[in-house]
This record gives C-alpha cells, structure tokens and sequence, in this order.
C-alpha cells in the first residue's frame, strides 16, 4: 500500500505540529506556509512540502503519542490505529442496527474511494467516522451529554463536525447540546494549556476568519464534491485558475450560494421534528452527515468515509419501514458518492459525487417527511428569505472588490502553487515559488521565467534594484543565507551564514537576516561587502517576525505577537530600539522606500492582510487594497510601484504576485 511505505501526504503536517510541542517550540506561527515549512526541514520530518492551515490547534492532540516514533513509523502505527478505528465503527453500526456482518462489511467496502484515500494520506475521517458512530450509539441509549461530548471531539480534529447542534438545537435536546459545550470547552482548554493562547488567537483571527471564504485548496475544482466550488467555477473569475467561467458576477454568485445553503439548512428544520423514536432518531442522524459534508466549505473526496454511517443507519431504518425501493436507490446514491468513476466518465459528469450526496440527502428528508401532515410555510418562508438576504449580503463581502489586482498581475508561467517574497533586481524580478515537492527561486527577466539553483527550500529571497547580488533563504537541517550574481546567471549560489528571512537596502549596501532558535529569532545586520561578523539589533525578547532596513543599516521590524505584531525602529549605530508610533492595528511585512521616506506593510482588516503606505514624516497613510483577502510581502520597484503577494481569488495563503501603484 503507498500510504504505507511513504510519507508524502498529509500525515506529516499533523506529525509536525505535535513534533515541534514535543521541542519546545511554540507554535504561534504555525499558520504561515514558509515558517512551518522551515521546521519541517530542520527537523527532516519529510521530504516534500507541509502545511498546517486550515486544521484547528486542537488536531495536534491526536498525534501527541505518537511523536515518540519516527515519522513513517509514527504514521504507520497511525494507520494500524485507523484500522481498528474502522473495525469499532462497524461493531457499533451492527449493535444498532439488524444488518447482518455480511451486509454491513459489503457497505463499507463499497466506500472505495474515501477509504483508500484516507489510508494514503493517513488524514482524521475514519476517526471521525468512529466517533460519529460512538455519538449516535449513545444517543440511542439515551446517553445525550455523553454523545455531545463525543460530538465535540470531532469538531475538534475538523471543524464541520460542529454543525451538529443544528440537530440538538432543533430537537430540543438541551443534554447533548451541554455536553457538546462542556466537551468543546474542555478541549479547547487542553489545546491552549499544551500549545498556548497565541496559537489559538491566530487562528481565530487569521484563519477562521477566512474560512467563509471557501477556497483553502482547490477553490474553482467540481471535483471538490462542495457548492462552494461549484458556484466559484461558474460565477468568479481568476486569471490563471478560472479564466472562463459561465458569468463573472460576484452577486450572483454571492446569492446562488446564500439561496443553496438557506435551503439545505430550512429545510432540514422544517423536516426535523422532536419526535425521538428510534427510526426518526436513525433518519435525522442519517440525514445530519450529508448536510455536514455539504455545509463544508472545502469538501475532499475522502470526507466521504462518513457516509459509511450514513448508508448503514439508513438503509436498515428503510427496510425496517419497509420502504425497499428507497433503500435501493440510496445505495445507489452511496455508490457514486463514494466509488472510484473512471477519468473517462468523471469528466463528463464532474458533478457526479455533489449531485450523489445532494440526492441522500434530498432521499432521506423526504422519508423523514412521508406520512406526516404537511405543515404550511408561512412561518418558515419569511425567516428563510431574510437569513438568505443576509447570508448573500455576507458572502458578497467576503468577495468585493476581489478583482482589484488582477490587472496588475504579474505573469509567471509555470507548475507552481504559490509565488511569494518577490523583490526588484537590475535584471527583472526575483520570487519564491512553491512547487508540488519544494520551494525554489524563481527570475523573470525580460519576459521569460527561470529557476535559480538551491539545494534545499528556498523559503524567501531579497534584492533590489540598485544592486547587481541579491539573496535568498536556503532552508534544510539548517537555513542559511546564500547570494547569486544577476551578472552570472546559472552560476551556483555562494553560501554565507547561518540565518533566514534576508532584508536587503534599497542602495545595496546593508544586509540584515534573521537568525532563529527554537522558533524565536534575533535581527542581524551587516554591510553586504563585508566579511565582518553581523550586528545583532534585536534581540529574541522582542519576538521579530519580518524585517526591512534601511539605506543607513537601521532595521525596522514587525515584532510581538503574531496574533498583534507591531513595528520596532532599531538604530544600527546606537542599539536604540523604539516604537513606530501612530501605525494602529496588527502590522506587518515592512518595507521601506528607495527614499527612505515612506513605509509600505500590511495590516489586519476584518479577518485579512492589506496593503497600505505610510509617509514616517507626517504619518499619512494610504491604503492600496481593499479586497477582504491577503495583500503582503511588499517590496518596492521604485517610488511609484510595489511589488506584492496576493491570495485574492485563490487558495488562502497560494498566492499570486501582482503590481500597484503608489500614489504621491
């Protein structure tokens, strides 16, 4: 089996997190693609690339244990337990049910796709499954608090599992919805004592604040079997990743998303009733886990292995009713939801697993409905009408203004997921760009798109336009800082000196790196001529996160906390460190002009990074980008233009790089 004989998938970015605990190193930037990146290879977890976004804090608890084990060990072990996981959610399903074992081993293994692909990639779904199955069971015993607790574990490995009190809510069952509160709670109150507040702040306001926004992998695919993705590929422009769709209108698609969402929830509450006999409870339980997938806003192939739960509970409720042809048709349902479909027949009918798991769910609300007197919709249609009205208002926010840098996108050709860090040189411009197994240094110079040679990720690169050297981040067991020659292309790079995250001047002349320890870093400054031993300008007390200096060797950097960073001055010749004043909010990414007169960075707006320039003199500020989506990692061209990062219309956090104008 692949997933067993290697570690290329997912399972290493839960390893890694739990591993860096395990070292002593805070994980308040864990949600950065570069930082987590670098852990990965001082520690040598994997070889490939990692990433810890969108997973809660709390997913690290899972595989405490086992960072005892090294990491193919570790995942092996990992899935021998996703076995039994399995085994035991079977034996529930047959304690609750009259399937036969026959039967209910024939259900699961029709769940081929899902089941394969969580194997592989040694992701959490079969332990989701497993408590799924544990919640229901004690629900059927009357057991509530303890199946709400049991609820709460799972919204703590993978968020959507939380939209189960919509069910305890709408069938009045205070029990459950307490113990999925205490439960909640309670791990989330480990989660914070093993790994910290700060990890916890930023991903409340960096990460689920963006969560909404739907697009964390993938954001235009059908194959992602989710509406989101569907409404985005048909409605929301991108130049490079939706070039075509049917209309560009962020309305429209704000409001087919708002009317798909308010239907799937109205009428699951409408539906629903108090009534907790054992075929209503089997039928709202069954019907729960499809809204969830359907709910979600990023939906892969193997979220699916829940519908093992879902096939099992109800075609046993259906037979039990007698209700046979229903039965036969959801199984069918199953089938496609979860089996593998040839290329072949998938790209003629890419909408096949989403239009599957709509119909169960379509299947079992309609059961849980027959025989009951219809009641009106008067009380329910004007509820549903202004929570669709608010909800497209809300959606169309997370969405405005997301074309703004489209226009000044930068074209770079090429198989990369993310470009970042890019800098001006005399040649053209230099970036990162994440490829499917690394990092690498990219160049585009008078048009055409090229790679530098760096053994090893390269995680950030600086340069500038009056200098014919620039640097970059060569990330392995140890980062170092090397310098390549605009003047020698293809020339091997030169080796410097331990550090990472380099800052050049606007002159050329002053070079300044962070050199980081367990996760902390010290700023370092010098001539970038010199073969001296660098100046240390701010210590780990300050908890340095980005840096840029000055044509005179000052450094000014964004530093504090990651969840609130602000900005230090320090003076090269004096040591003086000082606060930049009157800069309001959480900023970061600073970049200071060729003139030395104005600051570019990113701050914190409703949940998102944008771009703003700061005159130091008067502290006139100008805001550059308005889109609720990051704009970051600044770097100036010359007194009317920056260079910068930005995610708008793409994966959080995968970037594109773009151009804008500074106005005087």
């Amino acid at each position: 089996m692949p997933g067993w004989r290697t570690l290329k998938s997912e399972f290493p970015d839960y390893y890694l997190a739990a591993e860096l605990y395990h070292h002593g190193v805070k994980l308040d930037r864990a949600y950065e693609w570069t930082w987590f990146q670098r852990q990965n290879d001082r520690l040598g977890v994997r070889d490939g690339l990692v990433s810890f976004a969108p997973n809660p804090p709390s997913i690290a608890l899972s595989l405490l244990p086992f960072t005892r084990l090294q990491p193919l060990v570790a995942k092996r072990a990992w899935l021998a337990l996703n076995l039994v996981f399995l085994a035991l959610s079977l034996l529930i399903l047959h304690r609750v049910t009259s399937l036969a074992w026959r039967r209910l081993m024939l259900l699961a293994l029709l769940c081929t796709l899902p089941l394969r692909i969580d194997f592989m990639f040694g992701r959490h779904y079969v332990l989701i499954l497993f408590l799924v199955c544990a919640a229901y069971a004690t629900a059927c015993a009357s057991r509530d608090a303890t199946s709400g607790a049991i609820c709460a574990a799972a919204a703590a490995l993978k968020l959507f599992p939380a939209l189960v009190v919509i069910l305890f809510v709408r069938r009045g069952n205070w029990r459950a919805l307490g113990g999925f509160l205490v439960g909640a709670i309670s791990l989330t109150a480990l989660s914070v004592l093993l790994f910290g507040v700060e990890v916890h702040r930023v991903f409340l306001r960096d990460v689920l604040s963006q969560a909404s926004r739907g697009d964390w992998l993938g954001p235009y695919a059908l194959s992602q079997n989710s509406f989101i993705t569907l409404w985005s590929h048909l409605f929301l422009i991108e130049p490079e990743l939706n070039p075509l769709p049917l209309v560009d209108s962020p309305l429209l698609y704000s409001a087919m998303l708002a009317i798909t969402i308010t239907a799937l929830v109205f009428v699951l509450l409408r539906t629903i009733t108090i009534d907790k006999s054992i075929q209503a409870t089997a039928l709202h339980w069954a019907a729960l886990v499809p809204l969830l997938l359907l709910l979600s806003t990023t939906t892969a192939t193997d979220y699916s292995c829940l519908l093992i739960f879902t096939s099992i509970v109800a075609i046993d409720t259906l037979l039990t009713m007698g209700k046979g042809t229903k039965a036969l048709t959801l199984l069918v349902l199953y089938v496609v939801a979860c089996a593998p479909i040839p290329d072949k027949i998938s790209h003629w009918f890419p909408l096949s697993r989403l239009v599957a798991t709509t119909g169960i769910y379509g299947l079992l609300l309609h059961s849980i409905a027959a025989g009951r007197r219809k009641r009106p919709a008067t009380r329910w249609f004007p509820v549903g009408v202004i929570f669709a009205a608010a909800l497209t208002i809300f959606n169309f926010e997370a969405v405005r203004n997301r074309a703004e840098s489209f226009s000044g996108r930068v074209s770079t050709p090429g198989n990369g997921y993310r470009y970042a860090s890019p800098a001006a040189i005399t040649e053209g411009i230099v970036f990162t760009e994440m490829k499917p197994d690394r990092y690498a240094v990219g160049i585009l110079s008078h048009g055409a798109v090229g790679e530098l040679p760096v053994s090893g990720d390269a995680l950030s690169v600086a340069g500038s336009a009056a200098s014919d050297v620039f640097y970059a981040e060569q990330a392995a067991r140890t980062s170092t800082v090397i310098r390549f020659s605009s003047t020698e292309p293809g020339t091997s790079p030169e080796t410097l000196f331990e550090g990472q995250e380099p800052a050049l001047s606007p002159n050329g002349k002053w070079l300044a790196f962070i050199r980081e320890e367990q996760g902390i870093g010290t700023v370092e400054v010098l001539s970038s001529g010199s073969h001296d031993n660098p100046q240390t300008v701010l210590s780990a007390a300050y908890y340095p996160l980005d840096i840029t200096v000055t044509n005179e060797g000052d450094v000014i950097a964004a530093s504090g906390r990651v969840s609130d960073p602000h900005m230090l001055l320090a003076r090269r010749e004096t040591g003086d460190v000082s606060e930049l004043h009157g800069l309001s909010g959480a900023v970061r990414y600073p970049s200071i002009s060729p003139d030395g007169k104005r600051l570019a960075f990113s701050r914190r707006t409703g949940g998102s990074w944008r771009l703003f320039v700061r005159t130091l003199a008067t502290g006139e500020e100008q805001e550059l980008t308005r889109a609720p989506c990051n704009a970051i990692s600044p770097s100036w061209v010359n007194l009317q233009t920056l260079l910068y990062a930005t995610d708008c219309g793409r994966g959080v956090g995968l970037s594109a790089l773009a151009r804008v104008t500074v106005p005087n």
